[in-house]
């Protein structure tokens, strides 16, 4: 029978020396994986530790039912460095029925478009929308920068991990302790304190994004209808 770890006091700080001592004879893998990022957000709460996500649990029930949604929600919420990614979209030959001259099939891991040849599209200026998973625009070229889906956890910066983790406590923390009050003091301290420090060191690794030289120029704006 897999071992549970002891759940610590609820609202208790669980170190990595009293995690590493409640696990017999495993090896402290230091590299966040989906286990460990549950059990982070399991410490939050109070709860009993897991060994995997496989557990036959009711912790590891929810945890495998609201892993995967919020690390998507909570990576398409902010432009992290670490899933950024490049690529210029192959256009497809059937053009769409109406309002645009061109579409272009999306990655299959695009979780929100950042720039469009360009174009920084939280400020509106990329002209452009997005249909069952392709890309419509009048640009006969399309190079995007967009958020990517990452399930590789171990490429997670630690306060990401941190944010993550406290982002799905405020999902368990219903089913598992029935408490609202729990939930909306997850919440807070996720949007108030967790998610803010996260983006603030994100921001230390990234840089103020420059426009290459043609997409200021006047034959190219003029080409594409003066945008």
């Amino acid at each position: 029978m897999i071992p549970r770890i002891p759940a610590p006091r609820r609202g208790a700080a669980i170190s990595p020396e009293r995690l590493r001592s409640r696990i017999p004879n495993q090896k402290i893998i230091m590299a966040a994986n989906p286990t460990t990022i549950c059990n982070l957000a399991l410490a939050h709460l109070g709860e009993d530790q897991l060994m995997s996500l496989d557990d036959d649990s009711r912790e590891a029930q929810f945890c495998k039912r609201f892993y995967d949604q919020t690390r998507d929600e909570v990576i398409q919420s902010h432009a992290w460095n670490f899933a950024i990614r490049r690529a210029v979209l192959s256009r497809l030959s059937e053009a769409p029925p109406f309002g645009w001259a061109w579409q272009y099939q999306l990655p299959a891991d695009c979780l929100r478009i950042l720039q469009l040849n360009g174009h920084d599209v939280s400020r509106r200026e990329g002209r452009y929308e997005v249909e069952g998973g392709r890309l419509l625009t009048n640009d006969d070229e399309c190079a995007v920068r967009y958020l990517r889906r990452v399930e590789d956890a171990a490429l997670f910066p630690p306060l990401f991990v941190e944010a993550l983790a406290l982002k799905i406590a405020t999902r368990l923390a219903k089913p598992l302790t029935g408490s609202t009050s729990e939930v909306e003091r997850l919440l807070t301290e996720y949007e108030r304190i967790t998610k803010p420090l996260a983006m603030r060191a994100d921001a230390l690794e990234g840089r103020p994004a420059v426009r290459p030289a043609w997409v200021e120029s006047d034959f190219v704006r003029a080409r594409r209808g003066g945008i």
